[in-house]
């Protein structure tokens, strides 16, 4: 699970750069890497992170298939319908991969905390003497 927690924060970091990138209007390699490194995985990571099932059977495969194909997606959808405005997808992008990151990780988080019993309600002195006679 640790490990789990610690991939979905270094894609929530890559989400982060990049839309800083892009805000900040960066130029140069450091906004092609983490442009590159999102495009290819953090959408998708955000996907298998919430499908425990996907998650235990792929770790890199299912997040590069899910983030290409919903980023292809997007792209021709906000095309065709005449919404053809890359910033704008990327942010709405950024913002839905972020939610679902940090979906995961509080599901897991909720998921490793121990369940506490609580107890039963101690009877009262009126059952008690009721048992009596």
């Amino acid at each position: 699970m640790v490990k789990d927690d610690l991939v979905d924060l270094g894609c929530l970091a890559v989400t982060v750069a990049i839309a800083v990138a892009v805000a900040t209007n960066q130029q140069g390699a450091f906004r092609a890497v983490v442009g590159v490194a999102f495009a290819f995985y953090v959408p998708g990571r955000a996907i298998v992170s919430n499908w425990p099932s996907m998650a235990a059977k792929s770790q890199v495969a299912a997040p590069v298939l899910f983030s290409l194909t919903v980023l292809t997606l997007l792209a021709t959808l906000t095309l065709w319908a005449g919404y053809w405005h890359p910033l704008g997808l990327l942010l709405v992008e950024c913002v839905a991969s972020g939610i679902g990151l940090l979906t995961a990780i509080l599901r897991r988080r909720r998921a490793d905390q121990p369940r506490v019993a609580i107890p039963a309600a101690a009877p009262t002195a009126a059952e008690l003497h009721d048992l009596d006679g």
